[in-house]
């Protein structure tokens, strides 16, 4: 039985994701992981953020069907001047708050795969790109959009300068997206190791060894903690931040529970431990 949660659980519909490769020097130095413009749209993050924002939903909603309790950190006794005592067993039943997902379709994601969901949904997370008026156009009166008028003569360093300089001077912050919003930085790599980490564990069927050396490469290789030929010794520590994490450094326990609260990567206020 699997230590994560209170009772077995059976996974249908949410598998470990099959690795690519292991990465050498800066794993987010190429393409794969830049935003892409599309028809004057763009997405905030890379499509890889979301599709892990997805599956961590897809298993919370499964987890949620079986009504499964997730232990978030176990019991430690701790030995004081004349005897002992325990810290408790920090356990959170996992239940997907519905009302955050409202346009998600959330009912039918057990039987839909990412890239189908996503043709249907992608307008939640797109963002305008900046374009250039023409003549007749109307100046935007969106709260969220500023209008720039630029001198073409300027060099585009003086330009990118004065932007800066009106950025500071009129107190211009970033708005955040009202919806759907990702908080924290956003390292898909280490997610999808976090996510596959979680969903081994829960099924229960391979040592830590045999995830971390498994063929079809579940944790990839981000540094040189988690390389393969590294890890010797470490396995169950390897694994124990990938899926329960700490305050600082979260780990995909406290996604997933994140996510059934409606927020990703992390809830503003909670940390589940």
């Amino acid at each position: 039985m699997s230590r994560h949660t209170l009772e077995p659980v059976v996974l249908k519909y949410s598998h470990a994701v099959k690795g690519r490769k292991d990465y050498v020097g800066d794993v987010y130095s190429g393409k794969a992981f830049d935003r892409k413009v599309k028809d004057g749209k763009v997405l905030d993050k890379s499509i890889h953020s979301y599709r892990m924002w997805f599956n961590f939903l897809k298993l919370a909603l499964e987890l949620e069907e079986q009504n499964t309790v997730l232990v978030t950190r176990n019991s430690v006794r701790q030995e004081k001047m004349g005897g002992h005592s325990e810290t408790g067993r920090v356990i959170h039943k996992v239940k997907v708050n519905r009302s955050k997902y409202d346009d998600w379709n959330v009912d039918e994601i057990l039987n839909m795969n990412f890239n189908n969901w996503w043709k249907e949904h992608e307008h939640l997370f797109l963002d305008q790109v900046g374009k250039v008026l023409k003549p007749n156009d109307v100046v935007s009166s969106n709260p969220d959009v500023f209008t720039y008028e630029i001198d073409k003569r300027k060099r585009l360093s003086d330009v990118i300068k004065d932007l800066r300089t009106h950025y500071k001077e009129n107190k211009v912050e970033r708005v955040s997206r009202e919806k759907y919003p990702i908080t924290d930085r956003v390292r898909p790599i280490n997610l999808q190791n976090r996510f596959n980490a979680l969903v081994l564990k829960l099924e229960n069927n391979l040592s830590n060894r045999e995830i971390l050396t498994h063929k079809d490469n579940y944790i990839r290789a981000t540094d040189t903690r988690t390389a393969k030929s590294r890890h010797q010794g470490a396995d169950g520590r390897i694994i124990f931040e990938l899926i329960g994490g700490s305050q600082k450094n979260w780990g995909a326990k406290q996604i997933l529970l994140s996510v059934c609260d409606g927020y990703f990567l992390k809830h503003p206020t909670k940390t589940y431990l």
